[in-house]
């Protein structure tokens, strides 16, 4: 009697695809159920952060509108220190202090923006605020040199061609009338687009040939 061949019954193939994926993730997935978990807490971490961002940034607008006198702004300053509303605020307790005439504490405000917003549109404004405030102290030499970091520091920005007029303004009250045409120059050429490029070309009319008799003898 001829022996009965009983078929071999044979596992899974290691070639299988199916059995390759079920391999792989019996060992890995520990690992990949580790990283969408997360990835699931730190997408609902950053919603959070974005969420409280935006709420955090909606109150100081709201404190910021409702801000009555230096005090309120202060508060503004004070409870959200690195928001935009503060920024507005310290702008604005600057100003307000220059027009009571109090240029120290303008000038304070404006340097203490400048610490906590360097980057900001409008560091090279708060700047110029500074020259003007040494400027209406009687410190010109301080406010020469402070409008010529405006011009370098901040090239782009609004304040740079204001900065270069207010340089040239000073030359010219002082009667330093050679210094101050290539000043009002400079300011045409560098920023020919600009208001203060229009005034400057005016003052350059009125500097005419005769303008340098206008300076005291040495």
């Amino acid at each position: 009697m001829e022996p009965v061949n009983q078929p071999v019954l044979q596992g899974p193939s290691l070639e299988s695809s199916s059995f390759e994926m079920e391999l792989f993730w019996e060992r890995n997935k520990s690992l990949i159920i580790g990283g969408i978990t997360a990835l699931v807490v730190g997408g609902v971490a950053l919603f959070c952060f974005f969420a409280y961002s935006s709420s955090q940034e909606a109150a100081a607008q709201k404190l910021l509108a409702e801000a009555n006198g230096l005090e309120a702004l202060r508060v503004v300053v004070d409870k959200f220190a690195t928001s935009m509303p503060a920024a507005d605020a310290l702008m604005q307790i600057a100003a307000a202090e220059r027009a009571d005439g109090n240029m120290e504490k303008s000038t304070a405000a404006f340097q203490e923006f400048l610490k906590r917003f360097p980057k900001h549109s409008l560091a090279g404004g708060a700047l110029l605020g500074i020259a003007q405030n040494q400027d209406a102290s009687g410190d010109i030499a301080s406010a020469i040199v402070t409008c010529q970091q405006v011009v370098t520091q901040f090239p782009q920005s609004y304040a740079a061609p204001f900065a270069a007029y207010m340089e040239a303004e000073i030359l010219l009250r002082e009667l330093k009338i050679e210094e101050a045409r290539r000043g009002f120059n400079m300011v045409v050429s560098q920023f020919p687009a600009s208001p203060a490029a229009r005034i400057s070309a005016g003052q350059l009319s009125r500097l005419g040939q005769g303008a340098s008799a206008a300076a005291p003898a040495p």
